[in-house]
């Protein structure tokens, strides 16, 4: 039996999260959390949102199966992520079963809840990623995090490019340039980004800080800068204009020279395989490789045709005085003469969208 989490399954999360796997790499390098401080975070001031946490806790003639998958909403998006799961693939013990299970469940109980995504990083070319392929989950880009070098003195560091803060106004410009960065691919899975690099309020009990910085030249925005500082540490992520290639390394120092007021905090830098302009940088400003992720995406809805069982009434009116002319060619002169019937056999389908899980 699956379950969301109650206040009486308290010492099962305690117990599920010392033998269970993270997902969410930046949370746990800049300022962890444990699954049931988060569960328990999510019931007291959010309990709008849905049921975050859930149980696997059944009893077969294998013997007892327990099992843990967390969820985490995205402020302001229909979307999730899969943050924690347990227990871990290497225990056995059916664990691969349980995982299965529950990410089906979760996947089932997002869609109810309205979301149309659910995301997850894993680990590159591992059991996590081919087990989340499984059910279902698509790999759509992928991350290389980067570790500054400890002797980097980032108190002497002095910016030579002039950052701002991040205004709500900014979004229709870190729009344009996300999507000049980002292939297709990685945009249809992110549902075009709308939202991606806006700051929401900030809540109460979120771990860490994030700030967003954008660099302005004659009113477009070529560059974007967030940092998320936390406890153990600050995780920046970057947008930089393909024509501004060469002002990699000034944004980079800028985004150094923020973090001056921590200098024994480490700093990682998340990149993306797409964004060019950083592989011979990152290096020169002192980082070094850590580890890469996969990232992989789930769509709750997919587009499908289907035949419409009646025609639309606004399409068969006449056009109204003072409409424009339309020029038609003989061919669509024909067709619209045709009779209703014919007509209505060469009018193409409506689309709608349905649920899928």
């Amino acid at each position: 039996m699956i379950k969301a989490f109650h206040l009486r399954d308290s010492h099962l999360v305690a117990r599920l999260q010392r033998v269970g796997t993270p997902l969410d790499i930046e949370e746990q390098l800049t300022h962890p959390r444990s699954p049931l401080r988060s569960v328990l975070l999510d019931t007291i001031l959010a309990p709008h949102a849905g049921p975050s946490t859930f149980i696997l806790d059944q009893q077969d003639e294998h013997g007892k199966s327990l099992g843990l998958a967390q969820v985490r909403s995205r402020s302001g998006r229909p979307e999730r992520d899969v943050v924690f799961m347990s227990p871990a693939l290497t225990n056995g013990n059916g664990s691969h079963a349980i995982w299965q299970r529950l990410l089906a469940h979760v996947c089932v109980k997002t869609a109810e809840q309205g979301n149309l995504r659910v995301y997850a990083r894993l680990p590159v070319k591992s059991e996590e990623l081919q087990l989340f392929k499984n059910v279902g989950f698509l790999e759509y880009s992928q991350e290389d995090i980067y570790q500054l070098d400890p002797a980097i003195n980032r108190t002497a560091i002095r910016a030579t490019l002039t950052l701002r803060l991040q205004r709500p106004s900014d979004g229709w410009g870190l729009q344009k340039l996300y999507t000049t960065l980002a292939p297709r691919m990685v945009q249809n899975a992110e549902g075009l980004a709308q939202g991606q690099w806006a700051l929401a309020q900030r809540r109460w009990g979120e771990q860490g800080r994030r700030e967003g910085y954008v660099w302005e030249v004659d009113g477009e925005i070529l560059g974007a800068l967030h940092i998320r500082s936390g406890k153990r540490g600050y995780w920046m992520r970057t947008l930089l204009h393909p024509d501004a290639l060469e002002q990699a390394e000034a944004l980079g120092e800028a985004a150094l020279s923020l973090t001056a007021a921590q200098p024994h905090v480490p700093v990682y830098f998340a990149l993306r395989e797409f964004e060019a302009g950083w592989r011979n940088v990152l290096p020169e400003l002192g980082f070094k490789p850590l580890t890469s992720q996969t990232l992989v995406v789930k769509h709750m809805a997919v587009r499908v045709r289907k035949l419409s069982p009646a025609l639309i009434p606004a399409l068969e009116q006449t056009p109204t005085e003072g409409t424009a002319t339309t020029v038609m060619s003989p061919i669509e002169l024909a067709q619209t003469t045709a009779t209703p019937q014919k007509r209505q056999a060469r009018r193409p389908n409506h689309q709608i969208f349905t649920s899928i899980l």
